[in-house]
């Protein structure tokens, strides 16, 4: 059984071929007895053509009940049925069974069986066999009957048009058309089932192939890394949208580009000698990208190590500028693009971004860093606070010593100040290794940070340098918790640094960021001499100062405050083009909960 809407389809056509039929069976007619009077027409031109036009009517019928009716399976059955009774009747009115138009029977029983199941194509072709047995029994009445026709003269009218036949004639006749209806039924409702099964079967396939076809385009689609397909001669035929994102370009721009020009930082696998290289066009003819399928493989039975050198397809990892001049790190592979019976016809590209993964690499090198050099510096500092102690106190005994030269007393001077700083530095670094706790309160960061820009701006080096203090805050309150006065030494600290960072003047900007979400964002800018890439590796080691007459634990115990926080801290710069600070804070957290901090960071706040 055909579904709804191939029924629908079905009947629609069959309705025009009625229409095309129609008109033939009577221009045959008429132009038979108009041009060839002698060729033995028979029958009544007048009842074909009442015949013909009651037909027409029918199938205008039809063709509106086509268009409002829904129930196609009672609508074919119709129209079936209904076919065979004018079918008869244009038979009878043209000669009987000497009529032309017989096979219109047969018309009607290939149509049943594309139409309905076999057992209905047979019970069609039965119908038609019934309808004409009657119409032959009724056509020779006069002769089966003639007692009946004597009593009954109305019945003659029924009679044939043609002459009497010959009753053994009559039975061969009527059992060829026997033979003949069911063996047409019999051979279009095997086609018919077997073109049906065929067609499923194709429709399942499609089905499947349109799937498999969807999921592919889907798993490309969702990869959260970058892919791109290249043919053997470099040419990009295919660009995810997670690779576009990462290379910062479109797939439009980069389709049917060479990949060795529009992205030189992905090599091409080379081709060995004994491999089939792509086509080489004409002389005088331009050059233009063969498809996937016309272009040259290599053979499936060389394999990839016969015609790729070892360590063509290892994993690598690039330095890539973006169009809009961001520089980004890449790492990727190639594969070779295998097909069946053909070989390898192209390359597949997968790449991402690592440029976050290595910046979160160097920091965890870093922190492993500060931690060893951690370790060793407060052992140092342990052995070394001991006899700082003694110089110090034989110092203070020199010094109350009466006679002593100018020289002398400015020589024990510079002793003493210099024992007192670098007391104060040991002492610094070993409460820089030491733990306490933050006390967080739900505080509105705006104002916190318009509290500290107020100092900053009497700051020293605001107004003899004309730096100027830019601020960008949302017109709300943004809550958070954290220790307010842990936060103050933080921004003063980069402040602190930005400042020092412009010495001819410059811009310091704070943009305080509240995206509804669960952290925010704080942002302070600086139009200063920036940062080299060295100095951005160590930037937050301990014992590195940038500035003179720093000890170098200013970063460090900010970048610590900020991870107590259990936020994060970043700074990005150039040489010549300032710097950015990032500091990503989480904005709730129990009050309750303290976290471990050095207590350098209390020492030096309170200093």
């Amino acid at each position: 059984m055909k579904s709804t809407a191939d029924l629908r389809a079905w009947l629609l056509w069959v309705i025009k071929i009625r229409f095309v039929i129609i008109t033939l069976v009577f221009a045959i007619d008429f132009a038979t007895r108009e041009f060839a009077p002698g060729s033995g027409a028979v029958g009544s031109i007048e009842r074909l053509g009442v015949v013909t036009v009651l037909w027409y009517v029918i199938g205008l019928f039809f063709l509106i009940y086509h268009q409002l009716g829904h129930d196609y399976f009672l609508q074919a059955r119709l129209q079936i049925y209904v076919d065979i009774a004018i079918i008869t009747a244009v038979v009878h009115v043209t000669g009987d069974l000497a009529s032309d138009y017989l096979s219109l029977y047969l018309v009607v029983i290939i149509l049943a069986s594309i139409l309905f199941p076999r057992a209905q194509a047979y019970l069609v072709a039965g119908v038609s066999f019934a309808c004409l047995g009657a119409m032959v029994e009724i056509a020779n009445l006069p002769g089966l009957y003639p007692e009946l026709v004597a009593a009954h003269p109305g019945l003659a009218f029924l009679a044939s048009s043609s002459a009497p036949m010959d009753p053994r004639a009559l039975g061969v006749r009527i059992a060829a058309s026997l033979f003949g209806f069911f063996a047409v039924a019999y051979l279009a409702s095997f086609l018919a089932e077997t073109l049906r099964r065929t067609d499923v079967e194709l429709r399942d396939k499609a089905g499947q192939v349109e799937s498999l076809a969807a999921i592919n385009e889907n798993i490309i689609q969702s990869m959260r890394g970058g892919l791109i397909h290249a043919g053997l001669d470099g040419v990009i035929y295919e660009l995810n949208p997670a690779g576009a994102r990462i290379l910062g370009r479109t797939a439009e721009e980069m389709k049917g580009r060479q990949i060795q020009t529009a992205l030189p930082e992905l090599e091409l696998p080379p081709l060995e000698a004994n491999v089939p290289e792509p086509a080489v066009p004409q002389p005088g003819l331009p050059k233009t990208p063969a498809p996937v399928s016309d272009q040259a493989v290599i053979p499936a039975e060389a394999g990839i190590h016969s015609w790729s050198p070892p360590g063509a397809y290892a994993r690598r990892e690039v330095a890539y500028r973006r169009p809009d001049g961001a520089a980004r790190i890449l790492g990727y592979s190639v594969s070779p693009l295998r097909l069946p019976e053909k070989g390898v016809s192209g390359y597949i590209y997968t790449f991402q971004d690592l440029t976050d993964e290595k910046r979160r690499e160097s920091e965890y090198q870093a922190r492993d860093r500060m931690a060893t050099l951690g370790r060793v510096a407060a052992a140092i500092a342990h052995e070394i606070r001991n006899p700082l102690a003694s110089i110090a106190g034989s110092v203070q005994v020199l010094q109350s010593l009466g006679g002593l030269e100018n020289d002398q007393a400015k020589l024990i001077e510079i002793v003493s100040r210099e024992s007192a700083r670098l007391e104060k530095l040991v002492s610094e670094f070993l409460a820089y290794s030491r733990e306490q706790r933050l006390e967080f309160r739900l505080v509105d960061l705006a104002a916190l940070l318009d509290e500290t820009l107020l100092l900053v701006e009497h700051h020293p080096l605001v107004l003899p340098g004309g730096c100027k203090v830019e601020r960008r805050f949302p017109s709300k309150p943004v809550m958070a918790a954290v220790d307010p006065d842990r936060m103050r030494q933080v921004l003063w600290n980069i402040c602190d640094n930005s400042l020092k960072a412009m010495p001819s003047g410059g811009v310091l900007s704070v943009v305080l960021e509240d995206n509804g979400g669960s952290s925010v964002r704080v942002i302070l800018a600086d139009t200063g001499i920036g940062l080299t890439a060295e100095q951005l590796d160590r930037l937050f080691e301990p014992f590195r100062p940038g500035f003179a007459q720093g000890t170098g634990l200013g970063l460090a115990i900010t970048r610590q405050i900020v991870e107590a926080h259990g936020g994060a801290i970043r700074v990005e710069s150039e040489p010549g083009k300032g710097a950015r600070c990032v500091i990503d804070l989480p904005r709730e957290r129990e009050l309750s909960q303290e976290a471990p901090l050095p207590e350098a960071v209390a020492q030096s706040h309170r200093d």
